[in-house]
C-alpha cells in the first residue's frame, strides 16, 4: 500500500496529473484514452501520455497496466528519449512490485536511475530512490532500503518540496515497521503528517500504517481508530484499492480481538479484490488470515481450504521465482556458450592462415638458404642443446616458486580464517543491542573495526536498579587490541557478577589491578607489559536521574538545551603507568529528562580526512553531534557515519571506531 504513495509523485511531475494520487481516476484514463490516439509514436509525449495511463490502470489490473507501460517504452526507446524512459521504467518497477516481482522491479529502477541521471533530472531521482528503497525493503535488505529512503528524503529537502516529504517519511517510517522498530515507525509516521499536502492517499496510508503499529503492540482501540480513518479517506477518494487494502487490516484487528463476525465479510471482500486484480501479496496474505479465522470458529473444512489456496499461492509465488531465474541463467549461458564457439573459430582460421604463411616462407628460405643450412646446422644443434638445459633450469626454478607461493597462500589463508574467527568469538562476548535496548530504550552504537577484530569494545551489565556501561580503547587495534578487549570483557564481568562491587571507581581500581597482574612475569623484567586501556564506566541510576561514571583518559560528552557539557575523568589509563598506585575517581551527575550522553575512543576524531587530509579532531564532532542532536536517533547515526565517509574520502581508517550515544 505505501508504494502507491510515493508513485504519486511521478505523475506530477507531468501535466498529465490532475488529482491527487487517488489511483484508479477513471475520468483521466477515459481523457487519455482518447488523446493518446491522435499523438504519433515520433512525440515523446505519447509515451509519457502512456506511462500515466498504465500507472492508473494498474490499480484496476496489473497485467493490463503493465502491457500499456511496455508499449509507451517501446516509443520511448525508439526515440531514444532519456526523460520518458526514466519515468516509464519508475512506472514497470512499481507494478513488478505489486506483483511480488522484486528483482524484476529492482531491474526496473537501476535502468530509469540510470536514465534519470544522463538528463541529470533531480526530481525524478528522488521518486525513484525512493521506490527502489521500497523495494529493498520488501526483499529484507535494510541497509540499502534505509540508504535509498534518506537520500530520497534528502533531495526533496534540497528541492524545497515540503508537499513530497509526506510520501518521504511514511516510507521510511513503514521501513522502520517491517523491521518490527515500532517507536522509530510511529515517529515518522506522524512526522509525516507535520507537513503540508492535499495527498489524500499519503494521508490515508500513515493513518493505515499507525494502524499496524498500533496493532503489534497490542493496542487495537488506537488500532482501529486509526485503520477508520483510512478507511473513511478511500471512501472519499472512493478508490476501491485503498479501500480493500484497508479493510484487510481492519479485518486482522478484529480477528486478533476475537470478532470474528466483523472480521469475516471484511477479509472475504479483499480477497476477492485482491484475486481479480492479481495483487499476488494481498491475496497470500487474505488467505492465512480466513484460515486462521475459520480455524479460531473451528470451521476447519473452510480452514483447510483457505490453508490449501494460501500454500498452492505461495508455493506459485516462489515457483515463478525460480523458474524466471533459471530462464535467465540458461539464456545467460547459451549467449555464453555461442561467443566461446566463435572466438574458438575466429582463433582457428587466424591459426591456419598463420599456418599457410609460415609454410610458404620455409619453403622459400629452404630454396635460398640450401647452402647456408649446412653451415648453420651444426650452430643449430649447439644452440638447441644449450636452450634445452636452460629450459630444464627454468622449469627447476618455476616448480620451486610455485610451491613457495603456495605454501605462502596457505599460510595467509590460515591467518585471515582464524582472524574470521576470532572476530565472531568478539561479537558474541561484546553486549547484545537486545539486552541494552531492555535498559535503554533509545541509543544508537557506531562501532567500525579496523582491522577485522577491534581494539574498540563496549559492555554493559542490569544491577538491580542501576544500569552499567563501559566503552574502552584497549592499546593497539586488530588482533593485539581484540585480546585486550577479551580481558576486559571477562574482568568486568567478574567483577560485578562475582565481587559485587558497585562503585565505579572500585571496579576501574579493580580492573586494573586484574589487567597488570595478566600482563606481568615475575620472573623477568622483560615481561613487564604496559598495555592496557583507556575508557569510561558508566553507573545510570533513572529512578533518582543520577549518573556516576569514572574515566581513565577519556572523557563523557552531554548535550542538553542546546550546548555542549564535558564530564571530565583521571588522566592516566587502565593499566601500567608511573600513576598506577594513584585510586580513580568517581565522579556523580544529575540527568534530566531528554540529555542525550555520547562516549567516544579517540579513533573518530583521530581520523585523518577533509581537503587537507588532517585528523578531524574532537572540537569538529563535537559540533557535529551539537547540529544533529535535535534529529532522532537513528537518523543521527545514519549522518555520522555519512559524515566520517566523506572526512576520510579514499583515505585509509586509521585506528578503530566506536562512538555510543543515549537519550535519557
Amino acid at each position: 500500500m505505501f508504494k502507491r504513495t510515493i508513485i504519486g509523485i511521478v505523475i506530477t511531475i507531468t501535466f498529465l496529473y490532475t488529482k491527487t494520487g487517488s489511483g484508479q481516476d477513471y475520468k483521466l484514463i477515459d481523457s487519455l484514452r482518447k488523446v493518446i490516439p491522435t499523438k504519433s509514436d515520433t512525440d515523446a509525449t505519447k509515451a509519457m501520455m502512456l506511462s500515466s495511463l498504465a500507472f492508473h490502470y494498474s490499480y484496476i489490473d496489473l497485467d493490463s497496466g503493465m502491457k500499456i507501460a511496455f508499449e509507451g517504452l517501446k516509443i520511448s526507446n525508439a526515440l531514444n528519449h532519456a526523460r520518458s524512459k526514466a519515468t516509464i521504467l519508475n512506472t514497470i518497477g512499481t507494478i513488478y512490485h505489486d506483483q511480488a516481482n522484486y528483482k524484476k522491479a529492482i531491474e526496473s529502477f537501476t535502468e530509469a536511475r540510470k536514465n534519470a541521471e544522463l538528463v541529470n533530472d533531480t526530481d525524478m531521482l528522488g521518486v525513484i530512490y525512493a521506490n527502489a528503497g521500497n523495494t529493498h525493503n520488501m526483499l529484507g535488505d535494510f541497509p540499502n532500503a534505509r540508504k535509498y529512503l534518506f537520500e530520497s528524503v534528502k533531495i526533496f529537502k534540497q528541492l524545497n518540496q515540503a508537499k513530497r516529504l509526506t510520501p518521504g517519511y511514511l516510507n521510511i517510517g513503514s521501513m522502520y515497521l517491517q523491521h518490527k522498530m515500532y517507536d522509530s515507525a510511529l515517529y515518522y509516521f506522524n512526522f509525516s503528517l507535520t507537513f503540508p499536502t492535499n495527498n489524500k492517499g499519503s494521508i490515508a496510508s500513515a493513518h493505515v500504517s499507525k494502524s499496524y503499529c498500533y496493532r503489534q503492540m497490542k493496542q487495537y482501540e488506537m488500532a482501529e481508530k486509526e485503520c477508520l480513518q483510512a478507511i473513511e479517506i478511500s471512501k472519499q477518494l472512493k478508490s476501491d484499492y485503498y479501500y480493500y487494502e484497508y479493510a484487510s487490516e481492519l479485518g486482522s484487528i478484529y480477528l486478533e480481538t476475537k470478532k470474528y463476525d466483523k472480521a469475516e465479510p471484511l477479509l472475504l471482500q479483499s480477497l476477492e479484490y485482491a484475486h481479480k486484480g492479481s495483487l499476488l501479496q494481498s491475496e497470500l496474505s487474505n488467505n492465512l488470515k480466513l484460515f486462521q479465522l475459520y480455524q479460531a470458529k473451528k470451521q476447519y473444512a473452510k480452514a483447510l481450504d483457505y490453508h490449501l489456496q494460501y500454500f498452492v499461492l505461495n508455493d506459485s509465488i516462489n515457483n515463478a521465482e525460480t523458474n524466471k531465474a533459471a530462464r535467465e541463467l540458461e539464456k545467460k549461458y547459451q549467449n555464453e556458450k555461442k561467443e566461446a564457439q566463435i572466438e574458438k573459430l575466429n582463433a582457428e582460421n587466424h591459426a591456419q592462415e598463420t599456418e599457410v604463411k609460415r609454410q610458404n616462407q620455409l619453403l622459400i628460405f629452404a630454396i635460398i638458404g640450401f647452402i647456408l643450412l649446412l653451415i648453420a646446422f651444426g650452430f643449430a644443434i649447439y644452440a638447441f642443446i644449450n636452450k634445452k638445459k636452460a629450459n630444464t633450469e627454468l622449469q627447476t626454478l618455476h616448480k620451486e616458486v610455485s610451491i613457495q607461493k603456495n605454501e605462502l597462500f596457505d599460510k595467509n589463508k590460515s591467518i585471515t580464517d582464524s582472524i574470521l574467527y576470532a572476530h565472531r568469538i568478539q561479537k558474541a562476548l561484546l553486549t547484545s543491542h537486545s539486552y541494552i535496548k531492555e535498559n535503554m530504550n533509545d541509543f544508537f552504537i557506531v562501532y567500525k573495526p579496523k582491522d577485522i577484530v577491534s581494539g574498540d569494545f563496549y559492555w554493559a551489565l542490569k544491577n538491580e536498579n542501576e544500569f552499567y556501561f563501559m566503552l574502552a580503547d584497549c592499546t593497539g587495534h586488530g588482533v593485539p587490541g581484540a585480546f585486550m578487549s577479551l580481558l576486559g570483557i571477562s574482568f568486568l564481568n567478574e567483577i560485578l557478577q562475582e565481587l559485587k562491587l558497585k562503585e565505579t571507581n572500585e571496579i576501574i581500581n579493580k580492573l586494573r589491578t586484574d589487567i597488570i597482574n595478566a600482563l606481568t612475569d615475575d620472573n623477568t623484567e622483560n615481561y613487564q607489559m604496559k598495555d592496557g586501556m583507556d575508557g569510561v564506566l558508566c553507573r545510570f541510576d533513572f529512578k533518582a536521574m543520577k549518573l556516576q561514571y569514572t574515566a581513565a583518559n577519556n572523557k563523557i560528552v552531554i548535550v542538553r538545551n542546546g550546548a555542549t557539557i564535558d564530564l571530565r575523568g583521571d588522566k592516566m589509563p587502565i593499566g601500567r603507568s608511573p600513576k598506577e598506585e594513584q585510586l580513580f575517581t568517581a565522579h556523580e551527575f544529575d540527568l534530566i529528562k531528554g540529555d542525550l550522553v555520547y562516549l567516544f575512543t579517540d579513533g573518530f576524531p583521530d581520523q585523518f580526512g577533509g581537503e587537507k587530509g588532517k585528523k578531524l579532531k574532537e572540537k569538529k564532532l563535537k559540533e557535529f553531534l551539537l547540529q544533529n542532536s535535535s534529529l532522532p536517533l537513528p537518523e543521527q547515526e545514519s549522518n555520522l557515519i555519512d559524515y566520517l565517509e566523506k572526512w576520510r574520502g579514499d583515505l585509509e581508517q586509521i585506528d578503530d571506531i566506536c562512538l555510543v550515544g543515549f537519550k535519557i
